[in-house]
């Protein structure tokens, strides 16, 4: 409806304003040939229905849209044709006004409906009537006459009228195109700020697992390196303390080393898987005194250097948790890894924990199982009295 008004108010004025110059230039004439050839009857008869034709013109400029308005305006300008063709002129002005008024309606249509089928129906209905009126005037003889230089005269402005209308209807296609393009922009944007703050999340995420992972761990084995110096000092093994302080020292650069590089993102898998998994284990053993077995193979590793890097963190948590709460005596690792199928189990003997309870502001387990999700594994707990077994499975039904 606004675009239709919007068309309506484009086109209307100058359109409007050419009517009236055209027809009241013929109405000129026509007042003249009766003024000369009749009475003052019939002059102010047309004059009175030419008034009223043009009238009628500017007042579809506002109710064009209303369908009622229809029947009453097109039967109404042909009336008014039909009777202003039918006096008594001196001259063919008659032939004139009827081509230049049904030339006008039908380039109203075309002008307020574009190159729409009422527009078409409209003009076909308009030009049958015209060479109805040229055939009631003129006879057979000079109907193919009068009707081909109606059509010569009025091809021409018909013509006009829907290449301008084409070009209309492209200008408001591209209207509606920018229209959608804005809009889909501002959807855009809308999207882009609501990834940027799921991202925002997820990497705050990230980083609290990955601190938590190499900070929380490698202090914690510190502080089990240092109560274990304490030991020794009290019962005067000066050299087993001073070997653990030397291996606290190399573990505390090793863990500021992997801190930073946790903030910059720029840590990579080991070059050695074998030697990596053998290393947190010894590092397990020397810090706890607890014995751990081994048994380790790789094969053909072709996991991905993110998933490696999840595996090696679960591990590590796992015995964490171990030299911290579970008071076990021995401890068993398994790690197999074939092309990019790994089994991680962790099994030892200690008193075990309530697997189903809360673990309310604890990062150790949330991040086992947030990276058992983020490499597509699967992470199982199954703990009692005997101990408590921790299984890992990638690539694995």
């Amino acid at each position: 409806m606004e675009q239709n008004s919007s068309k309506a108010a484009f086109i209307s004025y100058p359109f409007y304003i050419f009517i009236s110059l055209l027809i009241g230039v013929i109405a000129v004439i026509g007042i003249r040939d009766l003024w000369k050839s009749s009475s003052l009857t019939y002059t102010a008869l047309f004059s009175f229905l030419i008034l009223l034709h043009i009238m009628l013109f500017w007042l579809n400029i506002r109710q064009y849209e209303n369908s009622r308005w229809w029947f009453f305006y097109y039967p109404a300008q042909v009336v008014l044709i039909v009777a202003m063709v039918n006096l008594p002129f001196a001259s063919d002005i008659n032939l004139t006004l009827l081509g230049s008024s049904i030339l006008c309606l039908i380039g109203e249509s075309l002008g307020l409906w574009g190159n729409t089928r009422r527009a078409l129906y409209l003009g076909i209905f308009l030009f049958m009537f015209m060479v109805v009126m040229l055939y009631l005037q003129v006879g057979r003889d000079r109907l193919l006459l009068a009707v081909s230089s109606m059509l010569v005269n009025g091809g021409f402005i018909v013509l006009l009228m829907v290449m301008f209308n084409q070009q209309l209807a492209e200008r408001q296609k591209a209207e509606e195109l920018a229209e959608s393009l804005e809009s889909a922009n501002a959807k855009l944007a809308a999207s882009s700020a609501k990834i940027e703050s799921l991202t925002l999340q997820n990497e705050r995420q990230r980083m609290a697992r990955e601190l938590h992972d190499t900070l929380a761990q490698g202090v914690a084995g510190l502080v089990l390196q240092l109560e274990a110096v304490k030991a020794h000092l009290r019962a005067n093994r000066t050299e087993r303390a001073s070997a653990i302080v030397e291996q606290s020292i190399i573990r505390a650069r090793s863990t500021l080393a992997e801190s930073r590089a946790a903030i910059d993102d720029l840590r990579a898998a080991p070059a050695n898987l074998t030697e990596a998994v053998r290393e947190k284990i010894d590092r397990f053993t020397q810090a706890t005194g607890i014995p751990c077995e081994l048994e380790i193979s790789v094969n053909k590793n072709r996991l991905s250097p993110e998933t490696t890097s999840h595996a090696l963190n679960i591990l590590s948590e796992s015995l964490t948790n171990i030299a911290r709460h579970a008071q076990a005596t021995q401890v068993h690792v398994k790690w197999m890894l074939q092309d990019q199928n790994l089994e991680l189990e962790v099994r030892d003997n200690g008193k075990g924990f309530d697997v189903n309870q809360k673990s309310n502001g604890s990062y150790g387990l949330v991040g086992m199982h947030e990276r058992a999700r983020l490499t597509g594994g699967t992470l199982s707990i199954e703990s009692n009295n005997d101990g408590t077994c921790i299984q890992f499975i990638v690539g694995r039904s």
